[in-house]
């Protein structure tokens, strides 16, 4: 084997072991957090949430493609999307909700795809990818990743933490709870869950721990 063929099988071994991490939860529960604690610890990280503020900036088709079916009263004076008037529209309305995501979803997980394509092909890629998504496991993501991690928290902190966070009531965050996947589906579904209920300091040491538990197995793997 030569030189040039060492390195190419290299690679191609460090590519074919890249872990990724799809990172869920539902509504206020901490995903952010543990995110960040992630990226950290050395993870790629690309946040759903953030592709669908880049891909519905001014000027982005998919936000003409929003106001196509919602109409002008979902822009603000500066151009931007109205973010509260769409997220009070869609939790309050199940058919909005469903067209909403037949527009973005595509466009978001085409995106994440993308963005997955191009830490592979990375030279070294990194050893963690993190996909994080609320509807990571509604949309079908789970497709792309090799782990599902899912935060959870106690009910009453969860509505507080909307409550503060979003600046709505009680009954709305309520709401936005319902119409999301019911947490024991999510952890059913999990290959790790990090619970979010005792502080931050807790959290980051669950993370840590399923962190270093990831990067052994990967490595185990490569031998």
């Amino acid at each position: 084997m030569t030189r040039v063929d060492a390195h190419f099988e290299f690679f191609t071994n460090q590519e074919a072991f890249m872990k990724v991490i799809g990172l869920t939860g539902s509504a206020g529960t901490g995903k952010t957090s543990v995110a960040r604690c992630l990226k950290s610890l050395g993870a790629e990280l690309i946040e759903a949430d953030d592709v669908a503020r880049k891909l519905t900036a001014p000027g982005q088709p998919l936000l003409t493609g929003i106001l196509s079916v919602f109409g002008a009263d979902m822009v603000l004076p500066d151009g931007s999307l109205d973010r509260a008037a769409l997220r009070q529209l869609i939790f309050s309305d199940p058919d909005a909700r469903k067209r909403l995501e037949a527009i973005t979803h595509p466009e978001i997980i085409a995106a994440i795809e993308t963005w997955l394509a191009g830490m592979r092909q990375r030279t070294p890629p990194p050893e963690v990818a993190v996909v994080e998504a609320p509807l990571l496991l509604e949309t079908g993501l789970e497709r792309l990743v090799d782990e599902v991690w899912v935060v959870i928290a106690e009910p009453e902190a969860v509505v507080r933490r909307l409550v503060a966070r979003d600046r709505i009531t009680p009954e709305q965050a309520q709401a936005m709870i319902a119409v999301q996947m019911p947490q024991e589906e999510k952890i059913r579904r999990a290959n790790r869950v990090i619970d979010n209920s005792a502080g931050f300091n807790h959290t980051r040491d669950q993370t840590a721990y399923f962190y270093r538990k990831l990067l052994e197995e990967r490595n185990e793997g490569q031998q």
